[in-house]
């Protein structure tokens, strides 16, 4: 007896598809959430999902499935999905780093993630968070090396790309609205 969704879809574009209906899911539990920390907690789970989306198009092309390297993914997806290296980040930084925790509505808190290390040589280093985000400073033969730093102020991330602060429900909100057109185009470029 055949199912009825025969032919079966592809497993990557499935497991694309399947971590967007997530993302949609976790969006709006957290949109009816009135718990904030409940409500970080979705929007960080649908952060991985947005993530895995980003990482199954790495795989296909990393697997000669796409008619393109992962390389070339990397400078084209930015252009397609609104907060691609921010995602990165906070998934970096909450799965390996450090764990990131729900903002605390009883302190104003400002976190800045690393490794970021400061070289001196015949000058000088300095690294400085300010209202308008990091600020890095060298003289002479110095230097400064940001490994996909985050910084955070409350319930807000610094997004590097547009020099900006930004919401987590944001980040993903924006993220769910351009995504259909690139899971269409990754079922379409998909070789068998």
């Amino acid at each position: 007896m055949m199912d009825d969704n025969w032919p079966w879809p592809d497993p990557r574009v499935a497991g694309v598809r399947e971590h967007y209906e997530r993302m949609k899911l976790l969006h709006g539990l957290a949109g009816t959430a009135t718990d904030p920390t409940a409500k970080f907690r979705l929007l960080m789970a649908s952060v991985y999902s947005a993530r895995a989306i980003i990482e199954l198009h790495f795989e296909a092309a990393e697997q000669q499935q796409l008619p393109t390297t992962r390389d070339a993914l990397k400078k084209t997806l930015p252009e397609k999905l609104p907060w691609f290296n921010l995602i990165e980040r906070i998934r970096i930084h909450d799965f390996h780093r450090f764990g990131l925790t729900p903002p605390n509505p009883k302190m104003i808190e400002t976190f800045q993630g690393g490794p970021i290390k400061l070289r001196a040589q015949k000058g000088s280093a300095f690294y400085t968070v300010q209202a308008d985000g990091p600020k890095a400073i060298v003289t002479g033969n110095s230097s400064i090396d940001e490994q996909r730093p985050l910084l955070r102020q409350n319930d807000t991330f610094f997004d590097d790309d547009t020099r900006r602060y930004v919401t987590l429900e944001q980040v993903v909100a924006d993220f769910l609205a351009a995504v259909p057109a690139v899971i269409d185009q990754f079922e379409k470029e998909l070789l068998p």
